[in-house]
C-alpha cells in the first residue's frame, strides 16, 4: 500500500486558517500536535468559540477549567487578528463564577463581533474597554436567567463602528441609554429582550430596526427614530406608556399583546403609538384577549394609514371585535391584503346585524382567514367583510 499523502498540510496558511475558523477553539488548538507545520496555525484563527459545551464540560464543578482555557488561549495566540468571539457559560454552582476580565484583553485585539451568553451569574462585570472598542460592529450580552446590571464605572461609550446590539435580561437606565446613543453613531439594529427599562427615551437618528421583547417598563418611554424601518414589540406588560414620534420611515411593524382580561385596558396601545404606525406598509397586530372599546376609540382617533398595504390581525374573537377590522378598512385607503387569525367566538347571535355600515370600500385584493377549523366563524367573517368591501379579488380560508 502506498504511503498516504498529507495534502491538507501543504495548503497555504490562509486556507488552513479559514478551515479552522469553522471548528471550535478547542479543536483548533488540538491541531498543534499534528506536526511542526501545525504548531502555531491555530493562533492565527480569527474566530474564538468558548463555552462548556465546546470543551465537553458541565456547569457544576468545572468552570475554573473554562476560565483557565480562555486565559491560556489568549496568552498564547499573541496579537494576531481577531474577528469574532463567542462565549457561552451556564453555571449551576454560583460559588464558581468565573471572571470576565478576559473580555478586556479581547477588546484590545479589535474584534468585529462579541457574543456573550451566560446564566447562573450574580453580576456581570464588563471591562470598560469593551465599550470603547473602535472595530466592534456587533455586540450581544444575553444574561438568560435573571435581570442583571452591567456593572462597572462605565464613564462613556465609544463604539464608532457598532451596527448591531442585542441585550437580554439587562437592567437599563437613562444614564446608560444616553451614553449608548451618543457613543454609537451608526447603530442600526437594537434588540432588547426581557430587559427592565427604567428609561424615558429611545432616541436615535440612525436606528433602523428596533425589537422590544417582553420588556418591563417603569415609566413612559418615548421612541423617536426618524430612520426606523422595522418595529417589533411583544409585551406581557403595559404598552400604553410607549409612544412613537418621528417615524416617517417606518415600513414594517408587529405588535403582540398578551395581557390579562381584568387589567386589559392597561395593555392596550395608546393613540400616540398607533399614530406612529400610520406610515407602515405592513402591519401585524396580535392579541391574546379581546381589546374591547378603548382600542376601538383609539383607532378612531388615529391618522389615516396612507401607506398600509398588508394587514395581519390575530385575535381571540374576530366576530365580536369586527369593529377593529372595520376601522382599519376605513382608515387604510390602499390596503391590498388582509389576513385574519381567530380561534374562538363568544358570539351568541347574528353579530353582523349589529353593525352600522357607514362606508364601503371598492376593492380588496386578497383576504386570508384562518379560523382553526371553525367553518362557521370563517363564513361569518366573509359575510361581514362583504358589507364593507364591494369586491374581494381572492378569498383564502385555511382550515
Amino acid at each position: 500500500m502506498k504511503d498516504t499523502v498529507d495534502r491538507i498540510s501543504s495548503l497555504p496558511d490562509d486556507v488552513l486558517i479559514h478551515i479552522l475558523s469553522y471548528v471550535t477553539t478547542k479543536e483548533a488548538v488540538q491541531t498543534c500536535i499534528l506536526s511542526k507545520r501545525w504548531r502555531n496555525t491555530w493562533a492565527c484563527v480569527p474566530v474564538l468559540k468558548f463555552g462548556h459545551s465546546y470543551l465537553g464540560l458541565n456547569g457544576t464543578t468545572l468552570s475554573w477549567k473554562l476560565e483557565r482555557f480562555v486565559n491560556g488561549v489568549l496568552a498564547n495566540r499573541g496579537r494576531s487578528r481577531l474577528d469574532t468571539v463567542t462565549y457561552h457559560c451556564h453555571l449551576i454552582n454560583r460559588t464558581l463564577e468565573p471572571s470576565m476580565e478576559w473580555l478586556g484583553r479581547v477588546a484590545l485585539l479589535m474584534p468585529q463581533v462579541i457574543s456573550v451568553n451566560i446564566s447562573g451569574f450574580d453580576e456581570f462585570k464588563c471591562p470598560d474597554s469593551v465599550f470603547s472598542c473602535a472595530s466592534l460592529e456587533s455586540l450581544e450580552f444575553s444574561l438568560s436567567d435573571k435581570i442583571l446590571n452591567i456593572t462597572g464605572p462605565l464613564k462613556s461609550i465609544a463604539l464608532p463602528s457598532l451596527k448591531t446590539l442585542n441585550l437580554r435580561c439587562v437592567r437599563l437606565d437613562d444614564n446608560f441609554t444616553q451614553k449608548l446613543f451618543l457613543g454609537c453613531p451608526v447603530l442600526e439594529r437594537l434588540t432588547l429582550s426581557r430587559c427592565e427599562l427604567s428609561i424615558s427615551d429611545i432616541s436615535s437618528n440612525v436606528l433602523k430596526n428596533l425589537k422590544l421583547f417582553e420588556c418591563k417598563q417603569f415609566g413612559h418611554v418615548r421612541v423617536s427614530c426618524p430612520s426606523l424601518v422595522s418595529l417589533f414589540i411583544h409585551s406581557e406588560h403595559s404598552i400604553r406608556s410607549i409612544s412613537l414620534e418621528n417615524t416617517a420611515s417606518l415600513v414594517n411593524a408587529e405588535i403582540t399583546l398578551v395581557g390579562i382580561d381584568e387589567h386589559l385596558k392597561a395593555f392596550l396601545p395608546n393613540p400616540k403609538l398607533l399614530n406612529g404606525l400610520s406610515n407602515a406598509t405592513t402591519l401585524e397586530l396580535h392579541f391574546a384577549h379581546s381589546p374591547e372599546l378603548q382600542w376601538k376609540e383609539d383607532i378612531c382617533e388615529c391618522r389615516t394609514f396612507h401607506n398600509l398595504k398588508r394587514l395581519k390581525f390575530e385575535g381571540e374573537d374576530m366576530i365580536s371585535d369586527f369593529d377593529l377590522i372595520a376601522c382599519f378598512l376605513r382608515h387604510s385607503p390602499v390596503l391590498q391584503q388582509l389576513t385574519m387569525y381567530t380561534w374562538h367566538t363568544r358570539s351568541q347571535g347574528d353579530e353582523e346585524s349589529r353593525q352600522d355600515v357607514c362606508f364601503q370600500r371598492e376593492y380588496l385584493e386578497t383576504v386570508t382567514i384562518n379560523s382553526y377549523r371553525n367553518d362557521t366563524v370563517a363564513s361569518k367573517l366573509v359575510t361581514m367583510l362583504g358589507r364593507y368591501v364591494k369586491t374581494i379579488g381572492n378569498i383564502i380560508i385555511i382550515k
